[in-house]
Formats: structure tokens, C-alpha cells, sequence
């Protein structure tokens, strides 16, 4: 009776033991490709950092040379900073000593200096050279230069130590070269927020009667980049602070990805996506519209007829109640109340000009195709036209 219990528990402990060396074999594979040395680990850390460098190359290369038609007439416009975008990805070379050495520290180094400190700081270029130039806000430039001065230090400093033979990191004390990459890149993050906050700002004051053109302030856009911002720099900390080349490696990939789908859509020229309507409580608080205007009232009503009328602001396809402003030296705030008590708004006013515009250019120039008219009186499409004389028609 014992022989036969011990024959039948024999088989279970054959394959327990035959199922504990299998698991101790895939653990042994797997701390194989995870170990920094290996060659796997090795070889796609470095086939990474080639396809991250190549799609950056080729996304520079695309935002320089080629513009759709016919939005190359107006790059300003439809492609603005992107002197700057251009720059921000032919800067992925710098990675080069990383690609054909990722097993080295120096190079390692490298690697996270570039996603942390610089690629955040190249994401807070980014949305101010296209925000801010949308918004005609150009008091970023300059402190943005400041701070990028010792972060182009820093990257270079970190280059030379990659290229040079020997390990150079090691020279250095480590909790200096910690210091460097941690306060640095807390310091950046900070100064991303602060424009992540101001495009949404931006974006949650610009309603429909601030712009004549309803697709002039990429609403959707914005929105689509902060949200990529916030993304993708988290993933930055997470590669840096995971200190591991895998890591780092995937980030690479995804950032390609990422790359791909930024310069398709949130990079894409056609600003023609509508507007959000925004509610009413965000307008400027306005007096209960009196029966006949106030003298001083009246004197900037002047003012805008001589801006509008007189001087016909109205044919700048992208007028903004801003730029009325700055030309008859009035506040936007004061210029909207007044639009909307006495004038049907900022919007309706200027585009029934530009109705009129087009109905007057007709008949003194006869022959001349409704299309050419159209784009002679502000209007930036035949869609936009249709859309507005249906609007105010009705």
C-alpha cells in the first residue's frame, strides 16, 4: 500500500521540478535582456535611437521644404514658427554618439539630458513661437533665450564628453552630474506649466466676436497640444527617472509615433476648424446699452468707422477686435461692449462690410469672377462667404 502511494505522488514532484527549471530558465532569458552589458539590450537601444533621429530628420525636412498650396502664399499664417519647429528636430543629431555607443555612460548621459531638460524646453519653444505668434505675444522671446543659453551649455558640454574616448563621467562627481540633470529639469517643467497655462488661457478667452474670421485661433489645435505636451513630458520623467536604457528605448519609439501624428495633425496648415463657442460669462461684464451713446461713447464709435470704414480694415482677412483696438486706441474690452450694444457685434459688423464689399466690387468690376471678388473683400474662401451671408441673412 505505501509502494503504491509513493508511485503515484512521484510523477507531481517530476513536474514540479520540471516546471520550477523552466521558470528559472525565462527568468535567467529575461535578466539576459535586461542587463545594461547585453547585447540585445544593446542593439535595440541603439536601433531606438536611429528610427527617434530619422523620423526627426525627416519631419524637419518635410516642415522646411514642403507647404501645401495654397497655404505657402501665407506661411506666416498657416505655418507660424516654424523656423523653430524645423530647428527643434534637427537637434535629435546631437543623440548621435548614443547611437553608435549606447553602451557607453557618457553617451547615456547624454541621452537623458536631451529628454529632460531640453525636450520640455523645446515644448515650451513650440507653443510660444505658434500661440504666442497667433496671439501676436512676443515678450517670450527673450527670456526664453536666457533660459536656453546654459541649457545649450549644458547638451554641449554633455556631447563633447560622449564623443571623447574614455568614459568621462566618471571624472565627474556624480551628485554634480544629478544636480545638473534634476534641477535642470525641474526648472523647465516649471517654465512648460507656465505656457501650458497661458495657451489655455488663450484659448478659453478667444470666442467667436473676438476674431472676423472664425478659424483664425486654433481652438481644437491647442487643446490637442497640451494635451500631447503633458503626455509626452511625463513620459520624459518617467524614461529619466526609470534610469533604464529599455525604458529610454521606448520612449524613443513612441516619441517617433508621436512625432508622426503631431506634424500630420496638430501641425497640419488648415486652420479652418470652427471656433468653440465659449460661454457668455467669459465676456467682459458691459452697462445696459443706453438709448443714444455716451460723448465718449460716440467719439470711439468714430473711431471705429474711421478704422473700419474710412481706412477699410475690414479687408484683412484675419482682423481681430485686438488689432481695431491698437489702431484706434481703445481697449478691446471697452471696443467689445460697444460692438455688441450698438453695432450687432464685432463679428456681424465687420463681415456685413465685407458683404457689401463684395456686392460693390461686382458692379464696378463686371467681369470679374465671384471668387475674385470674395478674396478682395476679406473674405479668406468661398466657403467662409456662404457661411457668413447665410448667418447674417438669417
Amino acid at each position: 500500500m505505501c509502494k503504491k502511494q509513493a508511485s503515484t505522488q512521484r510523477p507531481s514532484l517530476v513536474n514540479g521540478e520540471a516546471t520550477f527549471v523552466m521558470y528559472e530558465a525565462i527568468f535567467k532569458e529575461f535578466w539576459y535582456l535586461c542587463d545594461p552589458m547585453s547585447p540585445s539590450l544593446t542593439y535595440f537601444c541603439g536601433i531606438a535611437a536611429t528610427a527617434f533621429i530619422s523620423v526627426s530628420l525627416v519631419i524637419a525636412v518635410v516642415r522646411w521644404f514642403h507647404m501645401c498650396r495654397p497655404y505657402d502664399r501665407k506661411p506666416d499664417y498657416y505655418y507660424p514658427g516654424r523656423p523653430y519647429v524645423v530647428g527643434i528636430y534637427l537637434n535629435a543629431l546631437i543623440l548621435l554618439p548614443y547611437v553608435l555607443h549606447p553602451d557607453s555612460p557618457d553617451a547615456w548621459y547624454l541621452v537623458r539630458i536631451y529628454f529632460l531638460p531640453v525636450t520640455l524646453y523645446h515644448f515650451t519653444i513650440m507653443l510660444f513661437a505658434y500661440f504666442g505668434k497667433v496671439m501676436k505675444w512676443k515678450r517670450w522671446r527673450r527670456p526664453m533665450y536666457y533660459v536656453g543659453l546654459p541649457l545649450i551649455l549644458i547638451q554641449l558640454a554633455a556631447f563633447v564628453m560622449a564623443v571623447m574616448p574614455g568614459k568621462q563621467i566618471g571624472s565627474v562627481d556624480p551628485k554634480l552630474s544629478w544636480a545638473v540633470l534634476y534641477v535642470a529639469g525641474i526648472l523647465v517643467s516649471g517654465i512648460c506649466l507656465v505656457a501650458l497655462t497661458m495657451v489655455m488661457v488663450w484659448a478659453g478667452q478667444s470666442d467667436a466676436d473676438d476674431f472676423s474670421n472664425r478659424n483664425d485661433f486654433p481652438v481644437v489645435s491647442a487643446r490637442r497640444w497640451t494635451g500631447m505636451v503633458i503626455v509626452n513630458g511625463s513620459l520624459c520623467w518617467v524614461a529619466v527617472l526609470s534610469a533604464s536604457q529599455v525604458m529610454m528605448a521606448v520612449v524613443m519609439m513612441l516619441f517617433a509615433s508621436s512625432s508622426v501624428i503631431f506634424i500630420t495633425t496638430a501641425l497640419h496648415p488648415h486652420r479652418g476648424r470652427p471656433v468653440e463657442d465659449e460661454p457668455d460669462s467669459k465676456e467682459p461684464a458691459c452697462r445696459e446699452p443706453e438709448a443714444a451713446p455716451s460723448r465718449q461713447q460716440q467719439s470711439a464709435l468714430e473711431a471705429i468707422h474711421i478704422v473700419m470704414v474710412e481706412q477699410k480694415a475690414y479687408l484683412d482677412a484675419h482682423l481681430t477686435i485686438q488689432d481695431v483696438a491698437n489702431r484706434s486706441g481703445y481697449s478691446r474690452s471697452s471696443l467689445s461692449c460697444l460692438f455688441r450694444a450698438h453695432l450687432g457685434g464685432f463679428f456681424n459688423y465687420v463681415n456685413q462690410l465685407r458683404l457689401q464689399h463684395v456686392e460693390t466690387y461686382l458692379q464696378e468690376h463686371p467681369g470679374a469672377p465671384l471668387q475674385e471678388a470674395i478674396l478682395e473683400s476679406g473674405f479668406n474662401s468661398r466657403q467662409a462667404y456662404y457661411s457668413v451671408k447665410a448667418r447674417l441673412s438669417a
